[in-house]
């Protein structure tokens, strides 16, 4: 799939990871799109390539 893993904390960050990937798989299951619940970081406000 050309993924590299990527660390984002310890196992206390787990139930983080967990809850967020039910709330994807809600979204999904109810005829959503996850994309738009977890936008590409660089849509994000405050983004490097954000415009003044």
């Amino acid at each position: 799939m050309g993924c590299s893993p990527l660390s984002c904390g310890g196992l206390s960050r787990a139930a983080l990871l967990e809850s967020a990937a039910v709330l994807a798989a809600g979204v999904w299951w109810s005829g959503g799109e996850a994309r738009h619940v977890f936008p590409s970081p660089a849509l994000a406000p405050g983004a490097v390539d954000d415009e003044p």
